[in-house]
């Protein structure tokens, strides 16, 4: 399976497990593989929050449904955008963009933020191919 089959693979599955997250257009994944085990955490537990929340909501307010604006790599590290949602929410963003700045964009494993050129958090066998990708595109 090529590269752009597993993504829209993955696409297909994160908008049907969690359609009412993508159900209106939010630009796709910008982001590389080795992020998306993040992502899917991440959904899981927001909607699994706000289902909870808002089933036993008798006694405190709404949480209001989360949806995806956009979700992307910037300066090697996660943006995950969106609106809706309460303070738990917001932390669960925040504790998986924190994630992601320690984890390889590209397979997962631990990895820092760096590089040559484009800022990009990822272990040191990635690290290695995109400086060498980098010193024969501009010949160092």
């Amino acid at each position: 399976m090529s590269e752009e089959d597993r993504y829209e693979v993955f696409v297909k599955r994160m908008e049907e497990k969690y359609p009412k997250m993508f159900a209106n257009p939010y630009g796709g994944f910008a982001i590389g593989k080795g992020w998306w085990p993040i992502i899917e955490s991440l959904c899981s537990n927001i909607q699994s929050h706000t289902d909870w929340w808002n089933k036993n909501r008798e006694t405190r307010p709404v949480v209001e449904q989360v949806v995806v604006a956009q979700i992307k790599e910037k300066f090697g590290g996660l943006r995950f955008y969106y609106d809706g949602g309460d303070e738990q929410i917001s932390g669960m963003v925040r504790m998986a963009e924190a994630w992601a700045s320690h984890a390889c964009e590209e397979c997962g494993a631990p990895g820092t933020s760096g590089g040559k050129g484009w800022i990009r958090t990822l272990c040191p066998p990635h690290r290695a191919e995109a400086d060498a990708r980098y010193a024969e595109r501009f010949k160092e």
